[in-house]
């Protein structure tokens, strides 16, 4: 029933936003390394942590008094140390036991270091560690000197725009991603459904009415591009409200005879083209076009895309797939009556009017299920990148802006403590927005599809 959809859909929603949200963290560790900013920390997950695994060797001098202090600590599996130039050589300025111990003003120059040990002047040990954390829905990446540091591997000391690139890095990374999983998806052999969508009758006065669309009309192509499913249409549709979309149909004949099992109308190559505007706000019961579409005689057909039709498929994909986030976004803030934005009453993640007659699913073949998984992987993606590029705190945007405001202000950064503030009480306002809008979405994409397991 619905229940078991709306929890396959959290399931769904939990395991591709997952590597999602890892992979943006990889955008901003990658160009971290490449910048030479040292990486602390890469969190699976967020706080409080199960375990973490160690890597990244390195080493400091330590002069001989502190070796001592050294020397009593070195049974311990982890220490933290301070670091500081001495004669242009990365040092040991104090080292610590536990975190109590540090003086909370140091906190932030500090590097915890494991499996350490003591040779020719040198301690040696591994400071990255890779954390496993409880809470699973998250990743975070921790550079070395956030804030105030003369280290020359820490994020601060590093010029506006590599700040700038890092921090980038990640929401490019989800911005890439759907080009690539679309790309894949279209290469792979295999057919896709494609049914006849057939009208089956027009509301007076609505803008099919006024464009000249008929019930009988089979609806090949919007825009120049051939609709196969439900899906399709209403996705061409919902991306282009408000705008003059061109349908190209094949006019039915009504079928005189025909007892009620037989079909309506039959067709003989008659090919008409209409321009009609969807609109945002149709009236209580009807869709944007107006149309109530009846979809018979599925089949499966095989598209065999090569390269160049799937880079250029791809790219249409993730543009029109922009288009209805934008879109579901506008109808969320400005209200809109349109049935597709109204839960799972709507048919897919764009309705039109109820649909009668039975919807044509031959059965959901793996293609199907990768393309669906594709859409909604997608859809997640290029949330997550405008979401975090949005000028919130806590997010990657509301950090961009600051260095934006610094480059601004020939190079006066803005006071850490204030940022950090602002960081805080952004970051749990994103996560609540973006499962709102995504839940919407997935649950109304689904009806039942069950794409895990």
């Amino acid at each position: 029933g619905n229940r078991m959809t709306v929890f396959a859909s959290i399931k769904s929603f939990i395991l591709i936003l997952l590597p999602l949200i890892i992979f943006h963290e990889f955008g901003h560790y990658f160009s971290a390394r490449f910048f030479k900013i040292k990486v602390l920390e890469f969190g699976f997950g967020f706080p409080p942590k199960l375990f973490s695994i160690w890597s990244g060797k390195n080493s400091l001098f330590i002069e001989k008094q502190l070796l001592e202090k050294y020397k009593n600590f070195s049974p311990k599996k982890y220490l933290f140390v301070k670091t500081k130039l001495i004669y242009n050589q990365l040092s040991v300025e104090d080292i610590y036991d536990s975190k109590k111990e540090i003086p909370i003003s140091l906190n932030k120059d500090i590097i915890e270091i494991s499996s350490h040990y003591y040779e020719n002047g040198k301690i040696y040990f591994k400071e990255m560690q890779w954390s496993f954390n409880l809470l699973p829905l998250g990743g975070f990446v921790r550079p070395f000197g956030e804030e105030d540091s003369d280290h020359p591997e820490s994020f601060f000391i590093k010029k506006p725009y590599e700040r700038l690139i890092v921090l980038i890095s990640g929401v490019l990374i989800n911005f890439l991603l759907p080009f690539l999983l679309f790309f894949v998806a279209f290469l792979l052999p295999g057919q896709i459904q494609k049914s006849d969508l057939i009208i089956m009758e027009v509301i007076k006065n609505s803008p099919a009415y006024n464009s000249g669309l008929k019930s009988g009309d089979k609806i090949l192509s919007v825009n120049g591009r051939s609709v196969n499913d439900m899906s399709s249409l209403q996705k061409n549709i919902t991306s282009s409200l408000g705008e003059d979309i061109e349908i190209k149909i094949e006019r039915g004949i009504p079928n005189v005879f025909s007892d009620s099992w037989e079909e309506k109308f039959y067709y003989n190559g008659d090919i008409k083209y209409f321009s009609s505007k969807p609109r945002w706000n149709p009236p209580e019961g009807q869709g944007a076009l107006g149309i109530s579409i009846y979809s018979s005689n599925p089949t499966r057909i095989d598209p065999g895309y090569g390269v160049i039709d799937s880079i250029k498929e791809s790219f249409f994909s993730v543009i029109q797939l922009f288009d209805l986030s934008i879109n579901s976004i506008k109808a969320m803030i400005a209200g809109s009556t349109n049935p597709q934005f109204s839960g799972p009453s709507a048919v897919g993640p764009v309705g039109i009017s109820q649909i009668t007659g039975q919807i044509a699913v031959a059965e959901i073949k793996l293609k199907d299920k990768i393309m669906i998984f594709v859409e909604l992987t997608s859809i997640l993606s290029l949330s997550l990148a405008v979401i975090n590029l949005l000028p919130i705190p806590a997010l990657d945007g509301g950090r961009i802006l600051f260095v934006l405001i610094e480059i601004l202000r020939n190079g006066k950064k803005v006071s850490p403590d204030k940022e950090r503030l602002v960081h805080g009480m952004g970051f749990i306002f994103m996560l609540t927005l973006l499962f709102i809008i995504t839940a919407q979405d997935i649950i109304r994409i689904y009806q039942g599809i069950e794409l895990v397991g």
